[in-house]
């Protein structure tokens, strides 16, 4: 092979892996938020499920459980909706200073307004992180966001 095709190919590979790269981005990013609720900051999941208000649109209780929450540990999570029309229901946790890669784990409806799946967070290098799990909530109008804030550590009291 010449060093002309070489580079030919390899232009077309790097290519080919940018435009893949984009559309994974894309499909990670909720489209059409039409609303997002404001962050409580008095809720702590490590306890108790917490609540958020849209205005005009409903409100979402969330919880995770067991307690106090840990990584590497199956996850139970539960959404509540309360005038909320909803055709998918997914929470995404982010790392909040630190990227910990996508997870975002779609919720199954088990009644009319209740919606419960299974998480796993990683875990991190840090003693204490910080994240940040977002319920996004698909309506026919488009997507509701509501951010919740949690602290979880790397050695719990249960361990």
């Amino acid at each position: 092979m010449t060093q002309k095709t070489w580079v030919g190919a390899s232009a077309v590979v790097l290519i080919a892996i940018v435009v893949i790269g984009g559309l994974q981005i894309l499909n990670q990013t909720p489209k059409d938020i039409i609303a997002t609720a404001p962050l409580n900051p008095s809720c702590n999941l490590n306890s108790d499920p917490c609540e958020a208000h849209f205005p005009g649109h409903g409100q979402v209780s969330f919880a995770i459980s067991p307690h106090p929450i840990v990584g590497l540990k199956p996850l139970q999570l539960t959404v509540k909706t309360d005038r909320i029309s909803a055709q998918i229901v997914e929470v995404d946790f982010r790392g909040l200073g630190m990227n910990m890669g996508f997870n975002r784990p779609r919720l199954e409806k088990r009644a009319d307004g209740e919606y419960s799946g299974t998480g796993t967070l990683s875990v991190c290098v840090l003693e204490r992180m910080t994240w940040e799990a977002t319920v996004l909530i698909t309506t026919r109008n488009g997507v509701l966001a509501a951010p919740f804030r949690f602290e979880t550590t790397r050695h719990s009291d249960n361990e």
